[in-house]
Formats: C-alpha cells, sequence, structure tokens
C-alpha cells in the first residue's frame, strides 16, 4: 500500500555552515464567428455592397487550435498571410470578401492578433470589390484574423486566423493529473493553454513512465475548454505525463509528471523556519523547512508532536509536502543516527546529493532518523 505526504509552492533560501543541532533533543478564440451576411439583395440577383466603416472592438480569445485551419467555404471573409515572416521587411496580409448571397464587398475591416487574452487590433484594410491587402511589419510570431464590427448593411464578421512566425514559436503550457478510478485504473487529464491561460486545441501524446523511461500509451485531443480526459490502466505511484512535438504555432513542450497518489497518502504542510523555539512551537503534525542549513534540504519536526510515522514508512511510499518544498516525492532511503542534537555532527553527514531532493527529520526516541525524498513531480 502506497502512502503520502503532499505539499504547497515555496523557494527556499539556504545560510551557510551551520551547527547541526535542529532538533535540540526532540510543500481562441473561435474566431469564427459569424461569417459577414449582406442584406442587400434585389430580386436574386447579388449585387456588390459597401460596408459602412465599423471598427471591431477588442474580444476575448476563447480557444485557438494547435494549427492553423484551412477557411471553411461558408466563412465570407478571409485572411491569408505568408507563413513565415524572416524574408519579408514587411508581411503582406491580404483579405477577401464576399456576402453570403455572392456579391463582392467593399470596406475597411480591422486585421487583429492575439495579445494576451484578447483580439487587438493592429491595423486597417481597405477592400475593394471584395479584395484588399496591407504590409505589416512582423517583429515575433503572431496570430493575426480579420474583423468587422458590423452595420445595417452587412453583418459583424471575423475570419480564419493565421500564424507568421518570426523567430521562435509560440510558447504554451501543459499540466497534467492523474488519480486513481479503481485499484487498476486512472483519470489522467491534461489542460492545454498559452502562457496566457487562452485554451489550445490540438493533439498531445500522453506518456508513462515505464523503468525509468518515457512510453507514449496513446494521443489525447484536447477541446475548446483546453481539457483532455482519458482513463488508462495504472496502479497507485504510476507516472504519467503529457507532450506536445511542436508544430508551426506553438513550441514543443512537456508537463511535468502526475503521479497516480492513492486515497490513504498522508500530507505534511510544511512552513518555513530558523530557529529551534519555531520547531518547538510547531502544530501538531506539521514541519517546517530549516532554512539556516546551508547543506541538503532539511524538513523537520518532533516525533512527540505526531511525526513519528516518518521514520516508519517503507520505501517507496509517496509523501507530499504542501507549502515549502511543494510536490510529490518517493521515499528512498533512510538511517537512524544515534543520539540528537550537536552530537550527530555536520548536516553535511546526513544530505544525500544527488539522489534525494529533501531529507526528513524527526526524532526517533533518543536517537534521530533522517528519511530521503527524491521528488516524483
Amino acid at each position: 500500500m502506497w502512502s503520502r505526504l503532499l505539499a504547497g509552492t515555496g523557494a527556499a533560501v539556504l545560510a551557510s555552515g551551520s551547527a547541526f543541532f535542529l532538533l535540540g533533543g526532540a510543500s481562441g478564440s473561435s474566431d469564427d464567428s459569424g461569417p459577414a451576411r449582406a442584406k442587400v439583395v434585389s430580386a436574386g440577383v447579388s449585387k456588390p455592397l459597401t460596408a459602412p466603416p465599423s471598427p471591431a472592438e477588442s474580444e476575448t480569445v476563447e480557444a485557438l487550435h494547435a494549427e492553423a485551419e484551412e477557411p471553411s467555404d461558408e466563412l465570407e471573409l478571409v485572411l491569408s498571410a505568408p507563413e513565415e515572416a524572416d524574408d519579408w521587411d514587411e508581411v503582406p496580409f491580404e483579405a477577401s470578401w464576399s456576402a453570403a448571397e455572392g456579391g463582392e464587398v467593399s470596406g475597411p475591416v480591422d486585421l487583429q492578433r492575439v495579445e494576451g487574452e484578447s483580439w487587438e487590433s493592429v491595423t486597417e484594410l481597405d477592400l475593394v470589390d471584395g479584395v484588399g491587402s496591407a504590409d505589416v511589419r512582423v517583429n515575433e510570431t503572431g496570430i493575426y484574423r480579420l474583423a468587422y464590427g458590423g452595420s445595417d448593411a452587412v453583418d459583424a464578421a471575423a475570419s480564419n486566423d493565421v500564424t507568421v512566425v518570426s523567430g521562435d514559436p509560440l510558447e504554451s503550457r501543459i499540466t497534467a493529473t492523474a488519480s486513481p478510478v479503481d485499484d487498476d485504473t486512472a483519470e489522467v487529464i491534461a489542460t492545454w493553454t498559452t502562457q496566457d491561460g487562452v485554451a489550445i486545441m490540438g493533439d498531445l501524446d500522453l506518456q508513462q513512465q515505464i523503468d525509468d523511461e518515457w512510453e507514449t500509451v496513446q494521443t489525447v485531443t484536447t477541446g475548446s475548454d483546453s481539457k483532455a480526459e482519458v482513463e488508462v490502466e495504472a496502479e497507485v505511484g504510476t507516472s504519467f505525463r503529457f507532450v506536445y512535438s511542436g508544430g508551426s504555432r506553438f513550441d514543443e513542450v512537456e508537463s511535468d509528471a502526475a503521479v497516480v497518489i492513492g486515497d490513504d497518502v498522508e500530507s505534511i504542510p510544511v512552513s518555513a523556519c530558523s530557529t529551534n523555539t519555531e520547531i518547538d512551537n510547531l502544530p501538531y503534525g506539521a514541519a517546517c523547512h530549516y532554512t539556516p542549513v546551508g547543506a541538503g534540504t532539511f524538513v523537520v519536526a518532533h516525533d512527540y508532536l505526531g511525526n513519528a510515522w516518518w521514520n516508519a514508512m517503507p520505501m517507496g511510499t509517496m509523501v507530499e509536502l504542501e507549502g515549502e518544498q511543494a510536490g510529490v516525492y518517493e521515499v528512498v532511503d533512510r538511517e537512524i543516527a544515534p543520539g540528537r542534537g550537536s552530537a550527530l555532527g555536520s548536516a553535511s553527514n546526513w544530505t544525500c546529493g544527488d539522489e534525494c531532493d529533501v531529507i526528513l527529520q524527526t526524532c526517533q526516541g533518543a536517537n534521530t532518523g533522517f528519511t530521503w525524498l527524491r521528488r516524483v513531480d
């Protein structure tokens, strides 16, 4: 059976050379918003239309496709541009606009770019007889579309979106969670967004860690809510991650590992402390990251305040720290040292180098237990 101890976020600043007597005896927009639809038709024969100025306001980007999609046949406002900007002083953006009944539309439309979570206008294109263009300097990779605010003559419209690459692709982030459904099955969830939180729709590889190697087990597709959910065969303690190999819009990215944690896993709340008095006054079951120690990362507590079980966890137990040094860890080693306080010598005697990330330390009767934890997420 797995046990666990989990934690929140926190960064520790370590002082150097402290003597070791810690215990002292005791964690896209759906840019397909409606196409332009002309409202003027004469006897079933399409007529050229003039759209009066109607600037498109900033609008929230609802979701973006990982790869640009070809404009649909039903879309009447269409944008095109070179995929690469590196060889252009200014990039030519071209537009075409036709009414639902087939007539050409003339008038101004806004060229918009994704800025954070919004579509923001960067320039205007004037269309004559349904076509127009504008040269725009592109200094970094961006996603663009055309938009018209709407009028009595022509409805509001938005085009397909296009990507123009200049330098590095756009960055994104993937988060992964894993939770048991039953003894042999886990639910793994991916959330894929831009750095500003806009949902990305596309394919991700779900990978499982097997014998220290990551192996792809299947492909999942995130939706307009940014999520993909899948049930897989997995035991408690299995690690998963999601990977995007990169494309024309977004750079390659992978999530942190998500570990299937059982319901029986314990958690340790961890604060920061710098004196023995703070350790003595910790709440029952709590611990603290002792910051004056310059060698290794020590999370300490008293056995008589509910933490004696640290020294009884089997190897392979999953532990979650909350607060300082937040994350999921695996117990990889332990030593029960004779004596307490200054009799133990320097903290460097009990560190683990690259073999672990955190050392749990609490008394074991008249002795001291050191339990090594290696981060798994």
